[in-house]
């Protein structure tokens, strides 16, 4: 009752203040027009006398005569140079009323009174705010903002000047993810960031992303080292509206001196914290959303679905695959839905059989499903303490129909950062991360999502529009053996994901010694999880309504638990010391790591419930299964960076790692990962003085590093280690431990080692309106954890891994950004681009296998058969030998394959290098040339924000799920693209003639069914509106911002409308397009 007290509350707060706006609004129309740049009343202001028009030179001043008890005020505003500035905005504080500078910086203005505030702004400058007072005539002059000249960027255990910068690093601020219905922050991160590529694997509710920054490092895998201040954290536990910033260190200089954890690259987010000296505010933000697919495969109805089932079954059997008699009952439902849906057909007399016209699209999913967002902090701070402080909850569904299965995602996030100065030379702080979710989602069964338990797609590939939902029973119906998926959403069970996350973080800063700074830290963190599957049992009935079975994915019935109990702490002790000796600038830092993690697990399980729909242990007459398990691992590191300036115009850096780790034997235990970059600032040389106007940075930037990857294949991998289990039946009543002799190990694994080259160069132009950093790299891996040398087949045993495989990564990166006003609008544009490809250089492949990695092999190709076209006639199919690829009879309407090596047959060879039959690389997989596009446009109260992300260039292979599906078996359903099949009728059709099974020729990779997965997306469209100060106040809120948002709207793509070209293909949870309403306020 309180949170809906509280909520109407807010609803009436934010009408009356749209009320009054709007009131107001009507008001200033009425009262007001605009002439020039100033806003005059048209009922007061009495004619302008002679000599009252100034003219400027470049535009046209209109000078008020000033109104009782107002005040005119003119004046110039100046540069950082003392030179006038135009085309600079000046508002009066709280109000409508503004001008702009002219083309020598001259403006006037009439103030109300002495306590007015003139705001002055301009892009690239920092805004001034200056009090009135018995002033009538100002000269303001503005400073350069710090984008460039002083901006701080966050480091490896630092910061450093923006403009100092020698390594490849790239950041954001919150602005990217205001007003955006996002769960997490990789979410809200897509598409900012040059080559920091995000994967999103489904649109499921609570959902994470994966990252990776220039490309896969390893073939192993692995993802970029997540530091929240600091400390190691799952980005995806985060509340979005608690962050401040995120810095992408990209090349080996930037990442080096975190050693065995930054191989792929690492993401340093900050949150936010309150400022001394500010008064307490509040802020709260709120998010209503209403989802709905990106996607949707919309199925043949029962007329396609006979005319195509006659098609293939004729083709091959010479007979109609639907009888008579049930065509009949099937074509009378269709033509008038209240005729039955199914029929006792005379061959089956003990089932019901299905001749309904059903949408099960429709059955299945919710057309939209709602999610909201709210967030509320304070923050601020006194003389020596400063506090932030906030609480956000996230509440998802699903796709899933809610009246089959309420699936649901909820999270709360509590977040406190304290900071107080005990002395002038000690500081400490304190930061509580908590973290509470909770995941709820349909039972995994084979009959429901199949290998896709929680992220997989709600569409079933054994359903078909002839199933009616209920027989005249009212009964669930099957079809054969062939599950109702409603009945299994709706009964089978259900399983649920609980995540409690705490970090506690103590920080100490010391500066007792001048030009010297200390800090120590201690974080700790605890999770544990606990998931619970419930799998009951799901029965079929015959036609007199009576169970007769039950379905063999959910016999027996069964309850699981499985919980994880994760603990990890962290201990960092560093410091710095600084000096500057005229131009000279030397800055070091060293410092001590220690991390520690253990994570336990335990899983439990018993079938046969007594009562089906109440899942307990204890209620289970089945036998127990247990077992459980602990991995422990530990890193220890000593770093050092030094930092060296000249005249801010030749920069050094230096760092270094010296990393130990517990997942390789002692004597391989301990690295050392260098990395040094040098910068050179050209726009501080004395020759660049002439173009300083223009170019307020230029500098090329050069860097070389080398880091280490200990995130290899499990925890103890050189140590031989034995499997022991329970085996499956009994011996003696009993069921006795069985052991499995360890394989065979390499005593000499070690770290995998990247190295990499960056070379960067940093432009603004014009005041820093235009800023642009575009780089270049080459990334080498060496030493990947792979299998060794291939092994005698008498041993009988799989190769032990080794250090022996090799990759090259290559790429760039280019970031462009611009700021501009244009009179009172103020805008920007942000353009980022890059690419990587990655290449394996080294690797043990001695038969050249093409399914295995070979040197050369590009990462993501794509290997399979060139396809020529349809054949025309039985002819043209008999005369082709492609008996290896498909042993069936061919006829016309066939898929006819190119004979590559000429041979007179179409085979795959032996699959090799030196044979691939008619095989070759016909696509790659890897996303290339991806791209973003956002601007930004804000005038008086309101803003635009519009966001496009995208992929130039990637293949994607679809001979699955719902794309070819149709030729796999007769039990399946059919997407209405499947209609566009051969017939000679239809000669020029995309799919070969109707087959129900038997079509490997079709389902084998080939060209034809290359789908381009390139797109472009319209990730983001924001409009807001801020009610003025003004008016806000009025009902006791300092800042009231409403707005609309909506989120993956558009898409441009050449790919079949099966499947989001985001995601990895047609098996995937669809992603999800939205309508959101919000509002910002702050007290």
């Amino acid at each position: 009752m309180g949170k809906a007290l509280h909520a109407s509350t807010l609803v009436a707060k934010i009408v009356r203040a749209i009320f009054l706006q709007a009131m107001c609004m009507v008001c200033l129309v009425s009262a007001y027009e605009v002439s020039g740049k100033q806003l005059l009343s048209n009922r007061i202001a009495a004619p302008l006398a002679k000599g009252e028009r100034k003219n400027t030179g470049a535009m046209e001043i209109m000078e008020p005569i000033p109104q009782a008890g107002r005040q005119l005020v003119r004046g110039m505003v100046r540069d950082e140079k003392g030179a006038g500035l135009p085309g600079v905005s000046v508002i009066l504080k709280g109000s409508m009323t503004g001008t702009t500078t002219d083309g020598n910086g001259n403006f006037s203005i009439d103030a109300v009174d002495e306590t007015s505030v003139l705001v002055f702004s301009f892009v690239g400058y920092l805004t001034r705010e200056v009090t009135v007072g018995n002033q009538s005539q100002m000269d303001v002059a503005l400073s350069v903002a710090p984008t460039l000249l002083d901006e701080l960027v966050v480091v490896g255990y630092g910061a450093q000047k923006k403009v100092n910068l020698t390594g490849a690093v790239s950041t954001v601020t919150s602005e990217v993810l205001e007003s955006r219905p996002i769960t997490n922050l990789g979410q809200g991160l897509q598409g900012t960031i040059s080559n920091l590529n995000i994967n999103q694997a489904s649109g499921s509710p609570g959902q994470g992303t994966t990252f990776n920054i220039r490309g896969n490092t390893s073939i192993n895998g692995g993802s970029p080292l997540v530091l929240v201040n600091g400390i190691p954290m799952d980005i995806n536990l985060l509340s979005p509206n608690d962050i401040e910033s995120v810095t992408v260190l990209k090349d080996a200089a930037s990442a080096a001196i975190y050693g065995a954890r930054a191989a792929y690259g690492v993401i340093l987010v900050t949150t936010k914290s309150g400022k001394k000296k500010d008064r307490p505010s509040v802020a709260i933000s709120s998010i209503i959303t209403s989802n709905a697919p990106t996607t949707r495969i919309d199925f043949i109805d029962t007329r396609d679905r006979i005319a195509y089932m006659n098609e293939a079954y004729m083709r091959v059997n010479g007979r109609n695959y639907y009888d008579d008699i049930t065509v009949a009952a099937m074509m009378a439902h269709y033509n008038d839905p209240t005729k039955p849906q199914a029929i006792i057909h005379p061959s089956n007399p003990n089932e019901w059989t299905g001749v309904a016209n059903t949408n099960w699209e429709e059955i299945l999913m919710n057309k939209n499903y709602p999610m909201q967002q709210h967030s509320a902090s304070i923050s601020g701070g006194s003389e020596k303490f400063d506090y932030y402080s906030s609480l956000s909850y996230i509440y998802q569904t699903g796709l899933t129909n809610k009246e089959l299965f309420k699936e649901r995602f909820n999270r709360y996030n509590l977040m406190t950062n304290l900071n107080y100065e005990v002395t002038n030379w000690l500081k400490l702080g304190v930061k509580i991360s908590v973290n509470n979710s909770k995941k709820q989602y349909p039972p995994n069964d084979a009959h429901f999502r199949n290998s896709y338990p929680e992220n997989g797609t709600i569409y079933q590939t054994n359903v078909y529009s002839t199933q009616p939902l209920y027989d005249p029973n009212g009964k669930w119906t099957h079809e054969g053996s062939i599950a109702n998926p409603a009945q299994f959403i709706k009964e089978g069970g259900q399983q649920t994901r609980k995540v409690n996350d705490v970090w506690l973080t103590g920080k100490a800063t010391i500066t007792a010694v001048r030009n010297t700074t200390f800090n120590i830290d201690y974080s700790f963190n605890t999770k544990s999880t606990s998931e619970a599957s419930h799998l009951a049992l799901v029965p079929f009935y015959n036609a007199a309504g009576e169970a007769s079975g039950y379905y063999g994915g959910s016999n027996p019935n069964r309850v699981s638990r499985t919980s994880y109990d994760d603990t990890y702490y962290v201990v960092n002790a560093y410091g710095d010391y600084t000096r500057t000796l005229g131009k000279h600038y030397v800055k070091l830092l060293g410092g001590f790591n220690q991390e520690n993690a253990s994570y336990a697990w335990m899983k439990a399980e018993r079938r046969n419930l007594i009562i089906n729909d109440v899942p307990y242990m204890s209620l289970a007459s089945g036998e127990r299964f247990a077992t459980d398990g602990l991995d422990e691992y530990a890193i220890r590191g000593a770093f050092a960076r030094l930092n060296y300036s000249y005249d801010d115009r030749y920069l050094f850096e230096f760092n270094g790692r010296y990393d130990g780790t517990s997942k390789f034997v002692k004597s391989d235990r301990f690295a050392f990962f260098p990395s040094v970059s040098i910068g050179w600032r050209l726009d501080g040389e004395p020759f660049f003085s002439g173009l300083k106007k223009k170019v307020d940075l230029l500098k090329f930037r050069a860097s070389y590093g080398a880091l280490g990857n200990q995130n290899v294949t499990g925890y103890y991998p050189y140590i031989a280690t034995l499997s022991a289990s329970e085996v499956p039946y009994l011996i003696n009543g009993e069921r006795p431990m069985s052991v499995i002799a360890p394989g065979l190990v390499s005593p000499q694994l070690t770290w995998e080692t990247v190295t990499q080259a960056n070379l960067g160069v940093d432009v603004a132009l014009f005041r820093n309106q235009l800023n642009a950093s575009f780089d270049i790299y080459r990334r080498d891996t060496r030493d990947m954890l792979t299998k060794s040398q291939t092994l005698p087949a008498v041993l009988a045993v799989t190769e032990p891994q080794s250090n022996a495989a090799d990759m090259k990564t290559s790429g760039f990166d280019l970031n462009i950004e611009w700021r501009d006003r244009i009179g009172e609008v103020r805008y920007e544009a942000t353009l980022i681009l890059s690419d990587y490809s990655a290449r394996i250089t080294k690797y043990s492949n001695p038969s050249g296998l093409i399914s295995d990695y070979y040197v050369g092999h590009k990462l993501g190709e794509i290997w399979g058969l060139t396809t020529g076209g349809l054949f025309q006639t039985d002819e043209q199919a008999i005369a082709l030998d492609q008996s290896n690829i498909n042993g069936r009879k061919r006829q016309a309407g066939d898929l006819w394959m190119v004979d590559l090596n000429g041979d007179g047959k179409i085979t795959r060879g032996a699959q090799t290098l030196g044979n691939p039959g008619d095989m070759s690389v016909i696509g790659n997989s890897t996303p290339r040339y991806s791209y973003g596009f956002r601007t930004n446009w804000k005038w008086k109260g309101i803003d635009l924000d519009v966001f496009f992300q995208g992929v130039a260039k990637r293949d994607v292979n679809l001979t699955q799920l719902f794309y070819l599906t149709q030729y796999s078996n007769e039990w399946v359903g059919i997407s209405k693209t499947a209609m566009d099949y051969w017939s000679p009728e239809n000669p020029d059709a995309f799919f070969p003639r109707p087959i129900i099974s038997g079509a490997a020729d079709v389902t084998a990779t080939q060209t034809r069914f290359i789908q381009n997965g390139a797109y472009l997306r319209l990730k983001q469209l924001s409009l807001g509106y801020t009610i003025p100060v003004s008016i806000s106040k009025k009902v006791g809120m300092e800042r009231v911002r409403v707005f609309f948002t909506g989120s993956n709207l558009w898409t441009a793509t050449r790919m079949i409308n099966i499947s989001d070209p985001e995601l990895p293909g047609p098996s995937s949870y669809p992603l999800y397009k939205s309508l959101s309403l919000g509002a910002n306020i702050n007290f």
